[in-house]
């Protein structure tokens, strides 16, 4: 029977936690842009503009077109879309460069007057509920940034909890059927994989927490088709989180399934105020510095993306990114 919880009863559901303490992805009430328009296949309008490093949705932070979009061809990290397709486009234009912004569930996860509709981790769809797609533009991971990164526009670290996932239909269709770019999961221990990072704010990584979109094991593949919750508990208090993917398909180039993922209604929890207290008990800011995507630094912040890089009076540091 279908469960519907507000999205503080969720919270507490799947993590035994504070419901006042929890944060909620809200993809209608963007921060920066303060609109987000859709084209009338769903995807976003500023999806290829490379001025918008980051969208916002506080207090969270995607990164967005942050390796440049090549003249409007190209972008990486997160895109917001709006759609119920969930058509196999390959097999009716064998394009799916075409179709990048489609959840296999059709659409994004379901409330009703703020409430998620869900039942035993798993929520229903709904084709006007916009949603975030992320690509994992791997030639980029290991450089100054990941190519799908959160962090937090506040510059605050929050204790992060877990969020709904699903199948992008590039890739479901892909290792379903086959197509032109990567082959079909039939091999015993065939698998595709989304992996977060907790980052802490020395940029450390301080725990992985994975979520299998599908594998092939005892003779069937086995998918997800709904929008399925995944614990990041196990992250802990993060600064940010690096989302990356694995595929058991691969070649010279790389990972040859499509490497992409829907998320929705992303869940934290603030930070204790008695632990940052007792943290700033012991040490003092002697000086703050701003560092931007360039490199350069300054004394005052920049716009966009930051690194600030705080000097304390015991001679330690830490950084965090913060956008403006």
């Amino acid at each position: 029977m279908k469960k519907i919880f507000t999205l503080a009863a969720a919270a507490m559901l799947v993590a035994g936690v504070n419901a006042q303490e929890v944060i909620t992805l809200d993809l209608t009430n963007p921060a920066n842009p303060e609109t987000i328009e859709y084209n009338e296949d769903g995807s976003w309008t500023e999806t290829y503009n490379d001025e918008i490093p980051y969208i916002e949705f506080t207090p969270f932070a995607f990164s967005h077109v942050l390796g440049g979009s090549w003249g409007g061809y190209y972008w990486d990290g997160f895109t917001v879309t709006k759609s119920g397709d969930n058509t196999d486009w390959y097999s009716v234009d064998g394009n799916w460069t075409a179709h990048q912004w489609y959840s296999i569930t059709g659409g994004g996860v379901k409330t009703e007057n703020g409430e998620i509709v869900a039942d035993n981790g798993v929520a229903e769809a709904d084709a006007n509920a916009p949603f975030l797609v992320g690509y994992y533009g791997s030639d980029y991971a290991g450089a100054t940034y990941e190519a799908c990164n959160l962090m937090f526009n506040d510059g605050e670290q929050y204790e992060a909890l877990g969020v709904y996932v699903t199948n992008h239909t590039w890739p479901y269709y892909s290792y379903t059927n086959g197509d032109g770019f990567a082959r079909a999961f039939d091999q015993e221990g065939d698998y595709f994989k989304l992996i977060a990072h907790g980052i802490d704010a020395s940029g450390d990584e301080i725990g992985t927490a994975e979520f299998m979109l599908a594998s092939f094991n005892n003779g069937q593949l086995q998918a997800v088709n709904q929008w399925t919750w995944w614990d990041l508990s196990s992250l802990g208090m993060v600064d940010q989180i690096n989302f990356t993917m694995d595929s058991s398909d691969k070649g010279d180039w790389g990972i040859n399934t499509a490497k992409y993922f829907c998320m929705d209604k992303l869940q934290v929890r603030v930070a204790s105020p008695t632990a940052v207290e007792d943290v700033d008990a012991a040490r003092t800011v002697a000086g703050v510095h701003y560092v931007n995507m360039a490199g350069q630094q300054s004394e005052q912040p920049f716009e966009g993306v930051n690194v600030v890089v705080t000097r304390y009076t015991d001679g330690t540091t830490s950084t965090t990114k913060v956008v403006r």
